[in-house]
């Protein structure tokens, strides 16, 4: 039997590594950013900041699937890398597209005070490019990262670091989802110019009829 050839370790791989948690917690956190003005501004976001909210978690999520493969087998193949950033770029292609119809668009609402001369959905939109570039470069950079040992599967700072973000992504997940369940509540779809959470005004007594 010839002797399997021990993964070699490297800075690029480290790097990504690093970038991977870097992307999910950015993400998450802009999330939760809209989580938390939601709440506290008492403004229920329309359908399309909804869709970009979702898009956010989904990008987040692609990079999650590196950390997870590198906290689980100590390093990352390239088809792993693929499917990670593939997924990224899906979801901030998708946000990109529905950032930009609610900013440019006619019919569209520029929700919230402006930031710098900018909308929050030119923000968004802006961001998603960037990101979209982003993961173009570490794409391109992925054939010198995979396979590349990552001292993730055991105990020390890059397990840490990759298990607060997996973390931290799954609960603004869970929280996004509840309160897209609350504001929807028992109907098809999200109203245009939402007021209310639907949800509460349609569990009291003749709500929902």
């Amino acid at each position: 039997m010839v002797p399997e050839t021990p993964i070699e370790g490297g800075l690029l791989g480290r790097v990504q590594f690093w970038f991977a948690c870097l992307f999910t917690a950015g993400w998450a956190l802009v999330a939760a950013g809209g989580l938390v003005h939601q709440f506290t501004a008492g403004a229920p976001p329309c359908p399309l900041c909804v869709v970009q909210r979702m898009c956010m978690l989904l990008a987040a999520a692609g990079a999650a699937y590196i950390v997870r493969t590198a906290l689980m087998d100590g390093a990352v193949s390239g088809r792993d890398y693929m499917t990670g950033w593939g997924l990224a770029l899906t979801a901030l292609a998708a946000g990109s597209f529905a950032s930009w119809r609610q900013a440019v668009l006619p019919g569209g609402r520029a929700d919230g005070a402006a930031v710098l001369g900018l909308h929050p959905p030119m923000w968004a939109a802006l961001l998603f490019q960037a990101s979209a570039a982003a993961v173009g470069i570490v794409l391109a950079l992925a054939h010198a990262t995979a396979d590349r040992a990552v001292p993730a599967a055991g105990p020390g700072r890059y397990r840490t670091a990759g298990a607060a973000v997996l973390w931290l992504l799954l609960l603004v997940t869970a929280v996004s989802l509840a309160a897209v369940f609350l504001q929807e509540g028992f109907h098809w779809f999200l109203p245009e110019a939402p007021r209310r959470y639907e949800f509460f005004h349609d569990v009291r007594p003749g709500g929902l009829w």
